[in-house]
């Protein structure tokens, strides 16, 4: 099973998006969603989960920020957290089990993730403006926690492997 969960963070397109869920949901015979946005200037808030125990959260504060996450097998836990302009996530799991907390503080910031295998665990937190991340695990039980300033805007980490652990503190 694959599902994909988008949030704009235009509220006017928030309702789009929900239905969008909605019939995804009924597509894939069992799912939740829970849109929350407040107020037209407010947060947007989306919770998704489904039968395979796959579950997307996304909370967004701020103009043109973009959140995709694709989850393909079971159990896997992703969650974004957005405040600012123009930032962006892309993240997709494959396998079982893997997890990431994902936060973006500023604008213009960017983060790509690829988690394949079983009970890989990312944490990554990116402050101030134009920081760009890519972070690949492929294999079992790798962990990656990422702390990143505008001070040391790229940041590249592949773990190809098992029981692998990288923690980076960029300012």
């Amino acid at each position: 099973m694959s599902t994909e969960r988008r949030l704009p963070s235009r509220p006017g397109q928030c309702a789009a998006a929900l239905l969008a869920l909605l019939a995804l949901a009924a597509h894939a015979h069992a799912g939740a969603a829970d849109l929350a946005p407040g107020s037209e200037l407010g947060p947007s808030e989306l919770a998704v989960a489904d039968a395979n125990r796959l579950l997307a959260r996304i909370t967004q504060s701020g103009d043109r920020n973009e959140a995709a996450v694709r989850q393909q097998g079971s159990q896997h836990d992703g969650q974004v957290v957005q405040y600012g302009t123009g930032n962006e996530i892309r993240a997709i799991q494959h396998g079982r089990a893997n997890q990431f907390v994902l936060t973006q503080t500023g604008s213009g910031n960017g983060i790509e993730l690829i988690q394949s295998g079983h009970a890989n665990q990312v944490f990554l937190a990116q402050g101030g403006d134009g920081n760009r991340a890519v972070i690949e695990q492929l294999g079992n039980a790798n962990l990656v926690n990422v702390q990143q300033s505008a001070i040391s805007p790229s940041l590249v980490v592949q773990q190809h492997g098992n029981g692998l652990a990288a923690r980076v503190v960029q300012y």
